[in-house]
């Protein structure tokens, strides 16, 4: 356990010294009037934290509520098309296809369009949620379907199991570490696409507050709302970062840590 703490320590404070060296430096600089009026000092944005820490939790809600959803329709839609796509091998290339072009749709010009449907409300954000992170986890399911050994695969057919049985049983346990992948780089994009979506219209949210924000030229509440939508972001990643380690150690697939 002590090793394994040393690893960890090692491993964070560089990046975490040089991230209080660049802040440090940007408070001087702001102190000196080297920056614009639209770059607070850190200690300002720090501040903006306690003073609108009431409105940003009241904001922040929805949100994470939008991620979420976003974030497991995408994940289930993704899960249906990848089965597909590794059960019927006819079936990949217009699965891959309608993949390609979700992810080539330009988010800010389809949110109006939507409005138009859907309205602007908690719908319209689950949509370009759903929208944004829709591909990572499509790429990364189809390819985990695919990634099976082959004598695992042929024992599979000698046993005459079905294709449910196959996907499930063999096809999913090989896939794990892939979709794990395919959720950390979706989570982020997932907290993208309710920011666009709140920026087309919102009554809450964080994308909502940072258009108040700008229009109110209050500079640090801006900077306070791009810090909580990046640790939405990281959070995300962190989350699935920490269930694929915990899983990696329940399968005995990683050391534990001595």
């Amino acid at each position: 356990m002590a090793k394994w703490l040393r690893d960890r320590v090692a491993a964070v404070w560089p990046p975490t010294a040089a991230l209080l060296g660049l802040l440090a430096l940007l408070e001087i600089a702001v102190a000196l009037g080297w920056t614009p009026i639209t770059i607070p000092a850190p200690s300002g944005v720090a501040m903006e934290f306690g003073q609108s820490g009431a409105d940003l939790a009241y904001h922040i809600v929805p949100s994470i509520l939008a991620t979420v959803a976003g974030l497991a329709i995408a994940a289930a839609l993704a899960a249906i098309l990848a089965g597909i796509g590794a059960s019927w091998r006819r079936a990949n290339g217009p699965v891959m296809t309608f993949g390609v072009l979700v992810d080539s749709t330009p988010l800010i010009a389809v949110a109006p369009i939507l409005i138009v449907f859907v309205g602007g409300g908690m719908t319209l954000h689950i949509i370009v949620s759903a929208t944004a992170c829709f591909f990572p986890l499509l790429i990364g399911m189809t390819r985990g379907f695919r990634a099976v050994e082959g004598t695992a695969d042929e024992l599979f057919h000698v046993l005459a199991a079905s294709r449910w049985q196959r996907l499930v049983k063999l096809a999913l346990p090989s896939a794990l570490p892939y979709i794990f992948s395919g959720f950390k780089i979706a989570a982020p994009l997932a907290v993208l696409g309710t920011l666009i979506a709140e920026w087309m219209g919102a009554e809450r949210g964080v994308g909502i507050m940072m258009i108040y924000a700008m229009f109110s030229f209050n500079a640090p509440q801006v900077w306070m709302t791009i810090v909580a939508v990046c640790l939405m972001a990281i959070g995300g990643y962190g989350a699935f970062a920490l269930v694929e380690r915990i899983y990696l150690r329940w399968a005995g697939l990683e050391e534990a840590p001595t």
